[in-house]
């Protein structure tokens, strides 16, 4: 990979437009640039949920997820682009599955609090599904890897199942 970087200033933003990796210029308000800018916001989301962790393995996966979140933002960029593939959600399934099995099941929802780690987690997770929502109004009028939708649906689920486990405290059950 060359100096993709080389150049923060370029200007050739000021008209409303941003490039693609393929060259190709859209809208700044195209829904795929919602979809990358969406992702995105995600992976700083993520970076925030790290500055509060503690645990090294469980950093350990936020940077493996850092890195997945990278390459689902390629595959939005560039037409063709396949670096989200089955065994990425098979991964995240598998660590979601572990974590679940160590919880008690629930039986009415939990209030999005808890420790400083466990309330930027659920922050993470709304992003998440808001990123859900942004990739599948995307794709009705773009083609990318299918299995970012997926992906991304998985990853609001482990978020979830991941605030219970690292909740310090009681969970809040919602009073209806």
């Amino acid at each position: 990979m060359g100096n993709r970087l080389s150049k923060i200033v370029t200007k050739t933003g000021d008209n409303g437009t941003t490039g693609l990796a393929s060259g190709k210029r859209v809208s700044k308000a195209d829904d795929i640039i919602d979809a990358i800018g969406s992702i995105d916001e995600l992976n700083s989301a993520i970076g925030l949920v790290r500055s509060a962790c503690n645990n090294k393995d469980l950093d350990a996966e936020f940077i493996a997820l850092q890195h997945k979140l990278f390459n689902c933002g390629g595959d939005l960029c560039l037409q063709g682009s396949i670096l989200i593939s089955q065994q990425a959600i098979d991964t995240i399934e598998h660590s979601l599955q572990q974590y679940n099995d160590k919880l008690m099941p629930l039986k009415n929802f939990i209030l999005p609090a808890g420790s400083e780690l466990t309330a930027r987690i659920h922050m993470a997770r709304s992003i998440c599904r808001r990123a859900e929502r942004v990739l599948v109004k995307a794709a009705c009028c773009h083609e990318f890897n299918p299995l970012l939708i997926i992906f991304i649906n998985r990853l609001s689920d482990w978020l979830f199942v991941l605030a219970r486990v690292t909740d310090e405290t009681t969970e809040e059950l919602w009073q209806h």
